[in-house]
């Protein structure tokens, strides 16, 4: 059976996907900015979501992070002789953002990520935190740059380019219920506050990312789903650096490798019958992304930190599941 897709020439669409997201990649491994592995994500959402690039859609999606990423510094300065003043003010900052998910959800993760990174590595001597923030803005900016050249170089004929904007009409709003989310995450924060496993924050971020969704049922399915890409977006990326390194090291062959790797998936992105094929695969492309952005260098054991990345999320996810099941339990709600 034939679907919309089936008449609609993508491939300039993915030709422009595989640019952003190889120009993004070779542009962090040569810079040392914080939030790196961003350049690659930002630019290949911009084509993927902009027929055109317009700077207002691109600050309403993009700008969560950075703005919310100087609110934690922020105040970090200002209760860091107050922990439980801090500990409030954090506690109203998480539930302001799951009470206001359901108009901007990407946004809305971003902020919790943004507030949480700052604040949580501010708590360490050794990490220079406004320069983080700093970072942070610059990979948003270089990532829309990237897109929006790529936008003005290779213009789409499609409005709708694979990823529609998330609707969330159906959201359960119950004061009561967010704040029961809220203080699974905010308990998840102080644990990173009070204790040494700041090497596990992106696990965190993972978990605070699908609890935006405040629908517990779908959290629970969510959870296993997020423990199979992002193990497999791992996974794929160790045997892209096997791959890689038996080659070269030279750019242009690694930028090349990188497009014939990760092109199936994009294609896929792009041609899915079925939304839930959009959706994973997209999905995977970014869960492969960061690993290699961030630990395949020249010394840098991508092997063993991946592995270990994947196992941090695959083990705070399954946490998830149970807990989620738990609270479905004493609900009485039901899981398939």
């Amino acid at each position: 059976m034939s679907t919309s897709n089936d008449n609609v020439n993508f491939i300039p669409d993915i030709f422009r996907s595989l640019l952003a997201i190889t120009i993004g990649i070779l542009l962090s491994k040569y810079t040392n900015f914080s939030f790196n592995f961003q350049i690659p994500i930002i630019a290949f959402g911009v084509v993927t979501t902009m027929k055109k690039f317009s700077i207002k859609i691109f600050f309403s999606n993009y700008w969560w992070i950075s703005f919310f990423a100087a609110l934690g510094l922020l105040f970090t300065e200002i209760f860091r002789e107050n922990i439980l003043a801090f500990a409030v003010v954090t506690f109203a900052v998480f539930f302001s953002c799951f009470f206001f998910s359901y108009k901007h959800p990407n946004g809305i993760r971003s902020s919790i990520l943004g507030y949480s990174f700052t604040t949580i590595y501010a708590t360490y001597s050794d990490k220079v935190v406004e320069n983080m923030v700093v970072d942070i803005v610059l990979v948003t900016v270089l990532g829309g740059i990237i897109g929006w050249i790529l936008l003005l170089i290779f213009p789409t004929k499609e409005e709708n380019l694979g990823v529609k904007k998330s609707q969330r009409e159906d959201i359960d709003k119950d004061i009561f219920h967010i704040f029961k989310i809220t203080i699974i995450v905010f308990a998840l924060w102080l644990a990173y506050m009070f204790f040494d496993i700041r090497d596990t924050f992106f696990a965190y971020a993972t978990l605070a990312g699908i609890y935006t969704n405040l629908n517990l049922e779908k959290i629970h399915k969510l959870s296993f789903l997020n423990i199979t890409i992002h193990s497999l977006g791992c996974f794929l990326a160790i045997i892209f650096s096997f791959f890689i390194n038996g080659i070269s090291n030279n750019p242009f062959i690694f930028a090349f490798a990188l497009m014939v790797f990760i092109y199936p998936m994009v294609y896929i992105g792009y041609y899915g019958k079925t939304p839930f094929q959009k959706i994973f695969f997209f999905g995977l492309i970014k869960a492969i992304i960061l690993p290699i952005c961030l630990y395949l260098t020249p010394y840098g054991d991508i092997v063993t930190k991946a592995s270990t990345r994947a196992l941090q999320i695959t083990i705070i996810l399954i946490f998830s599941m149970f807990l989620t099941r738990f609270l479905l339990f004493i609900e009485g709600g039901t899981n398939e």
